[in-house]
C-alpha cells in the first residue's frame, strides 16, 4: 500500500503542486476534510511493526534475517526522511499562508516531489526484500524434494514408501 500511495502521489498529486499560488489553493481546498498523511500515519507504523515481527519470528535463517532487517530500516528511514524533509515542505504547501513569491512556492513543490521519488526507491526495496525472504522462507520449509548443499545428493522431505 505504501508503494502504491507513493506512486500514486508522485503522479498524480504532486505535479498538481506546480502553479503556485493557484494550484495550492485548489489542493489546499481539496484536502480540506482531510490528507494522505491520515492513512500514513496507519500504514507506515503498521508496517514497520508487522516487519519487526516477521523479523522476531524468522530469526534464526541468517540470509533471512537480514533481509527483514535490512527492509525495516529502510521503512523507518523513509519516515525519517518523510518527518525531517517532507513535514516542513508539507506546512509551506498547505498551512502557512500563501504569501511567498510563485517561484519559491513551485520550487518547494518541486523539491516534495523530488524527495517523494527516493521514497518510493526506499519503499520499493523494502518490497523487494520482504519478497525474497517470503520465498526463501517458503522454499526452506516447503515439502517435497531438495537439493542439497553438496549438489547432486538429493532427499525427500515427505515419508518414503
Amino acid at each position: 500500500m505504501l508503494l502504491g500511495a507513493g506512486v500514486y502521489e508522485s503522479v498524480v498529486v504532486a505535479p498538481n503542486f506546480q502553479g503556485a499560488p493557484t494550484s495550492l489553493e485548489h489542493a489546499r481546498g481539496f484536502y480540506h476534510v482531510t490528507n494522505p498523511g491520515v492513512s500514513f500515519r496507519v500504514i507506515s507504523p503498521a508496517t514497520q511493526l508487522f516487519l519487526l515481527v516477521a523479523l522476531v519470528c524468522n530469526w534464526k535463517p541468517p540470509v533471512t534475517r537480514w533481509s527483514l532487517a535490512g527492509a525495516l530500516v529502510l521503512a523507518i528511514l523513509a519516515d525519517v526522511i518523510t518527518f525531517k524533509f517532507h513535514y516542513p515542505r508539507n506546512a509551506i504547501l498547505f498551512l502557512t499562508p500563501l504569501t511567498g513569491s510563485a517561484t519559491d512556492l513551485d520550487r518547494v513543490g518541486r523539491e516534495w516531489a523530488a524527495g517523494n521519488y527516493v521514497r518510493i526507491v526506499l519503499i520499493l526495496t523494502v518490497v523487494i526484500l520482504v519478497m525474497v525472504s517470503i520465498i526463501r522462507i517458503a522454499r526452506d520449509t516447503a515439502p517435497g524434494e531438495r537439493i542439497c548443499a553438496g549438489g547432486d545428493q538429493r532427499w525427500s522431505s515427505l515419508p518414503r514408501q
